[in-house]
């Protein structure tokens, strides 16, 4: 049975920044926690940005379900 991770990733390249330590039984809770990651990351940029301290913009990165094997 397949699993779901979250995984932010550069939204230019593709490339995985980090991975979630969340796993997930369905695509649907991980999509869920995906969009309150992305919710979470532009408020804490904001708060960075308030604070006058160096941050990553919101727009370069995006928060993606990747499918993963179940290992049992």
């Amino acid at each position: 049975m397949s699993k779901f991770i979250v995984q932010m990733v550069n939204a230019y390249t593709g490339d995985v920044l980090d991975t979630e330590d969340e796993i997930f039984d369905n695509e649907q809770d991980a999509e869920d926690y995906a969009r309150e990651c992305s919710g979470a990351f532009a408020e804490g940029a904001e708060v960075l940005d308030l604070a006058g301290q160096a941050y990553t913009p919101p727009e370069d990165v995006d928060f993606v379900v990747e499918e993963v094997d179940d290992e049992d």
